[in-house]
């Protein structure tokens, strides 16, 4: 049986752990006010060692709420969004009749 009980979790090393939780979840009624504690928790996030992580675990479970790895509710929307698109490949070249040499031509006529 694996004991995970003392093993440690990206959590354990997040430089957030202690922080006032508000500040990564803002609730503010205006503006200015939002911006500057959201700016403030992206600033600890960019300190952050384990900041891919915590985003990684943010887009997995779909949070809704506060800032993850650096990231606002609306950004984590736009980075499921395009990473669910389908990925976009080259088209095939597709040779059209009037592209073939005239040699071609006469060969087909």
């Amino acid at each position: 049986m694996h004991n995970t009980e003392n093993e440690e979790h990206w959590t354990d090393h997040a430089i957030c752990r202690g922080a006032d939780p508000d500040l990564f979840f803002p609730i503010g009624y205006s503006a200015p006010v939002l911006q500057a504690q959201e700016d403030a928790a992206k600033e600890i996030c960019s300190h952050c060692p384990v900041r891919a992580d915590c985003l990684a675990w943010a887009l997995r479970v779909g949070e809704p709420d506060g800032i993850w790895g650096g990231t606002t509710p609306e950004e984590r929307r736009y980075l499921r969004r395009t990473a669910d698109a389908p990925a976009r490949r080259p088209l095939p070249v597709i040779v059209v009749r009037g592209d073939a040499s005239e040699s071609e031509h006469a060969s087909a006529a």
